[in-house]
């Protein structure tokens, strides 16, 4: 992790990237999204650079489905914390993702707390909650549109991409990062994202350009 924390802040001091994309255009239900610069793209999958960021997750235990581990971030996000304040929305909400005995399982979900309150967040009540604090993140992105239907042919597609041209991404779990909510139909947007394990090859070969 530390090696990938360096990257990152290398590739964050880059002058020639792209400036901080606090507010993408498929970012449009919430107020505040994790932020990122694009460092590269190509055809089947671009690789961003992500700011430090805190967090809220919860476990999806067996037996159950992701839905009630995402009720139990919407309560802390309505005032189940303390000291007891509402706190707005951000996107996107990320659930990452396992293959347990030939299952793809989902095993966590987090959603971003708003920045104002990175220095001091506010603790969970739900015991089963718990803070995260990530550092600068390098990742690897694929854009699905509509819902998240064939999940495990889509994210093999990108690992398959990923080998092919020889990133170096950690292989064991993946991420999808959802933008919409549950009432939106249309124009959906979500992502699948494999963390990068060290300097992106496509900063030698497919430099972004605005």
């Amino acid at each position: 992790m530390l090696a990938v924390f360096l990257v990152t802040l290398h590739l964050l001091s880059q002058g020639g990237l792209a400036q901080w994309n606090r507010k993408p255009y498929f970012c449009s239900e919430v107020e505040e999204c994790y932020s990122f610069v694009r460092v590269c793209k190509d055809s089947e999958y671009e690789t961003r650079a992500y700011e430090p960021s805190i967090w809220v997750g919860s476990p999806v235990r067996p037996q159950e489905e992701k839905y009630q581990a995402v009720d139990r971030l919407k309560d802390y996000f309505n005032k189940e914390n303390n000291p007891g304040v509402r706190i707005e929305r951000t996107a996107p909400l990320l659930t990452s993702y396992l293959d347990i005995s030939g299952r793809l399982t989902p095993t966590f979900v987090y959603h971003m707390l708003p920045r104002r309150y990175f220095v001091n967040p506010p603790e969970p009540r739900d015991s089963l909650l718990f803070l995260k604090r990530l550092p600068p993140l390098t990742i690897h992105v694929k854009t699905v549109g509509g819902w998240l239907t064939s999940l495990r042919q889509k994210s093999q597609d990108m690992f398959e991409d990923l080998l092919r041209q020889r990133e170096n991404f950690l292989q064991s779990y993946f991420f999808t990062a959802e933008y919409n909510g549950p009432l939106t139909l249309f124009s959906r947007h979500n992502e699948i994202w494999y963390l990068s394990g060290g300097l992106p090859r496509c900063t030698g070969r497919r430099r972004y350009t605005q």
